[in-house]
């Protein structure tokens, strides 16, 4: 985490220590949320559990000091298929819950491929289109025992709020009018659950926002970009606060080995 993002509260804390207060003419808060990288959850408790008299708010995120104005919204989810164990000699008794995940993950790939189809014109996304990627499948103890467990983590980047209903119903159909249909016919216990681990809005770029501006000024970028990952500014835009998303390191780094941001 040395990039993305604990090198951007170094630095803020060694600002911070420059700050001539009497100066102030408003209060100057740093707030640590956590869990960020899995639904952004101390940012919604924050949001839900604190009076926020805030004006404005600069996310620390790794983008050279760039000044970003938007980003896609970060859905996560991880979808659980439990079937029915017996003998690999005999799998028409059983439900192969590693098979099912495989054609869960091959619809998932599907609905990928149609997203691409609804990127908005002009989009200054990069990938203009909302994304799906697998990130995990974990099941099965051995090849000759059918699965009865197995476990998809994937997520979703949608450029708008249209693209994700719009990818969730059609898997979501799929899961439960296919898949879930289908094992239930061998085992009535077999079951496919998808659990909702994290739907972090996006951050939406706006005509005008102080909180640009005062970023602008002080790094002395007057461009404006976007960026695909996620982070927490949408939550505090939601909320009414000015919101911009800039900080040390690049993202190239970022969920890597040997992570870092350089001193300049």
């Amino acid at each position: 985490g040395t990039c993305d993002m604990k090198g951007a509260i170094a630095a803020m804390v060694c600002a911070l220590e420059r700050v001539d207060r009497t100066a102030l003419r408003k209060p100057l808060a740093l707030a640590f949320t956590y869990q960020e990288e899995i639904g952004c959850l101390g940012a919604k408790h924050l949001a839900r559990g604190v009076d926020l008299p805030v004006d404005h708010c600069i996310i620390g995120e790794p983008t050279n000091m760039g000044v970003i104005e938007g980003h896609k919204g970060c859905y996560e989810y991880t979808t659980l298929f439990t079937g029915l164990e017996g003998h690999g000699a005999m799998p028409d008794r059983g439900v192969n819950a590693v098979e099912y995940a495989v054609r869960f993950i091959s619809r998932l790939m599907e609905v990928a491929e149609e997203l691409k189809e609804r990127a908005p014109a002009k989009s200054a996304f990069e990938p203009p289109w909302t994304t799906i990627q697998t990130g995990r499948i974990s099941g099965g103890i051995a090849r000759n025992i059918i699965p009865r467990r197995c476990e998809v983590e994937w997520e979703m980047r949608p450029v708008n709020e249209s693209d994700a209903r719009y990818a969730l119903d059609r898997i979501h159909h799929f899961t439960n009018d296919c898949l879930a249909k289908e094992m239930q016919a061998t085992c009535v216990d077999a079951n496919v659950v998808t659990h909702v681990i994290g739907e972090v809005c996006g951050f939406e770029p706006v005509p005008y926002s102080e909180a640009l501006r005062i970023a602008r000024e002080l790094t002395g970028n007057s461009d404006l970009s976007v960026v695909s990952f996620g982070t927490e500014a949408g939550l505090f835009q939601q909320l009414g606060i000015s919101t911009v998303v800039c900080g040390p390191g690049s993202i190239d780094q970022a969920h890597k080995p040997d992570e870092y941001v350089s001193i300049d």
